[in-house]
């Protein structure tokens, strides 16, 4: 899978978890400063991410990808 694939479900997944419109994120956006940081966000999408993908992402872990495209970068390490 490459990275924009990767990328692309991260925004999908992140528009499911926190409500925001697609069309509106990519890698640069802020996870915490554009799209929240309610941990029931967090979680959803973290377990659409391990459901996917294979990874674990401990939630206190998710707080420290601060774009989009970090997050991008561990999940694509991870596989």
């Amino acid at each position: 899978m490459t990275r924009e694939e990767v990328i692309s479900k991260l925004i999908e997944y992140a528009a499911m978890a926190f409500h925001a419109d697609a069309d509106k994120i990519n890698e640069n956006t802020d996870i915490a400063e554009e799209l929240g940081v309610a941990s029931t966000q967090r979680v959803a999408m973290s377990a659409s991410i391990e459901n996917d993908f294979d990874v674990m992402i401990p939630v206190a872990r998710f707080g420290k990808y601060k774009t989009i495209g970090d997050l991008a970068d561990f999940v694509i390490e991870e596989m």
